[in-house]
């Protein structure tokens, strides 16, 4: 996946050698040093290269794990490697941010694993969305109910209007795509649940590529509202359970194209984040 990258940053750290290389030679020749040997001089040609394309390799895939796609003064957008629940609940990390987290779009809070009793079961707990819920239940010390009371409670307070469903579990009030609720975290950090994706009759998540651009773009004119310049931290969307059908550097891709667009709306450090299991599976440097 990083092949284009390690190709990119191997002739940059070539050519950089070779005129090095070259600006010695100016001043010393290989019969100044008693170099007379045709393979030797020819070494330098075959030698810079390889390690040029060794240290670009080990550089992008052991290294480098940001890389900045936009900055204009203070305001950048960057893609990075990392661990949206660790930036969220690790002691390590004391400074304001903001953590988006993908829900549907009844916030709903019940999470469950298909069993003998049950049926069409809610929030699969290997989502984030799931494996936020829980994290945040069991950090707080609270049980999903009061916690979903929070979400309602901040949709109301900014101002986010539902439509009365009908369902047998789960909330029975539906928002908006792109709606937004607010919850602190631990350690300054902030949530914003970004309601991205509908649950059909059977709980199964389903969102389209216009939809989820359309999400992003409400998601960053709320940041523009609310963010005060607060870094944000957005995962990639609609890779798996949301069932839209997105690879990972699909998603990368249409995220990006949605930040760029919308520059005018970044007060502050807008960070795309590739959890770190799916390297292999999406270049941040293309």
């Amino acid at each position: 996946m990083n092949i284009g990258p390690i190709i990119k940053l191997g002739l940059k750290i070539s050519g950089a050698f070779f005129t090095i290389f070259t600006f010695i030679l100016s001043f010393l020749s290989f019969d100044d040093l008693g170099i007379k040997d045709v393979w030797v001089k020819v070494m330098p040609l075959l030698i810079i290269p390889l390690l040029s394309f060794l240290s670009s390799a080990i550089l992008i895939i052991f290294v480098f794990k940001r890389n900045r796609i936009w900055k204009k003064g203070k305001n950048t957008v960057t893609a990075c490697y990392g661990d949206l629940l660790k930036y969220a609940f690790d002691n390590r990390f004391t400074e304001s941010r903001i953590i988006v987290i993908p829900v549907n779009d009844t916030f709903d809070t019940i999470v469950e694993e298909p069993g003998e009793n049950i049926k069409n079961p809610l929030i699969s707990p290997k989502t984030l969305h799931g494996m936020w819920v829980r994290k945040y239940c069991s950090y707080f010390k609270i049980d999903p109910s009061l916690l979903n009371e929070r979400i309602q409670n901040s949709l109301k307070k900014h101002d986010f209007v539902g439509t009365n469903i009908k369902r047998d579990r789960g909330n029975s009030i539906r928002y908006s795509l792109g709606d937004v609720a607010i919850l602190d975290g631990p350690n300054q950090s902030i949530f914003y649940l970004l309601a991205i994706s509908s649950f059909d009759e059977k709980n199964n998540a389903r969102i389209g590529k216009k939809e989820l651009r359309n999400c992003i773009e409400d998601l960053l004119e709320f940041y523009d509202q609310t963010g005060q310049c607060i870094p944000i931290y957005i995962p990639l969307m609609g890779t798996g359970s949301s069932r839209a059908g997105l690879s990972h550097e699909t998603s990368l891709k249409i995220i990006k194209s949605c930040v760029l667009t919308s520059e005018e709306k970044i007060n502050g450090s807008v960070n795309i984040v590739v959890y770190n299991g799916d390297k292999n599976k999406v270049s941040i440097f293309k």
